[in-house]
């Protein structure tokens, strides 16, 4: 199962938050998208913390699938991937993702900007 996730800017801005984070399940057609204040990775993080904890909530959706993680953010999938990050203050977020990959036992790749269904504008 493909599954998508990112972080974009809201379009209307009515509050100081001014980021949204994402994820998109095409399979299941569920979309997803809250505001979150969060700046550079950590708002990708955010919203890959959200996914997996989406996905551990409601096993019954996910149950005998393999789970395919999409983000446009490189950065991320390669820390992901190699289990490292080079800035300390994104190692809570890392260990926490690669917890919930020894769980859920899903893998992360990298997808375009234009593919990432997650990172479709807002629609206020």
């Amino acid at each position: 199962m493909e599954l998508y996730f990112g972080s974009m800017q809201r379009e209307i801005v009515d509050t100081e938050i001014n980021t949204l984070v994402t994820f998109d399940i095409p399979d299941i057609g569920v979309t997803f998208k809250a505001p979150y204040q969060a700046e550079g990775i950590a708002k990708d993080y955010a919203s890959l913390l959200t996914l997996l904890e989406f996905i551990e909530v409601n096993p019954q959706l996910f149950k005998n699938r393999a789970l395919e993680l999409y983000c446009n953010n490189l950065d991320l999938v390669e820390q992901v991937q190699n289990s490292t990050v080079d800035n300390e203050s994104l190692v809570p977020l890392l260990q926490k993702a690669l917890v919930y990959r020894s769980k859920l036992r899903y893998t992360i790749n990298w997808v375009s900007l234009a593919d990432n269904p997650a990172e479709r504008p807002e629609i206020d």
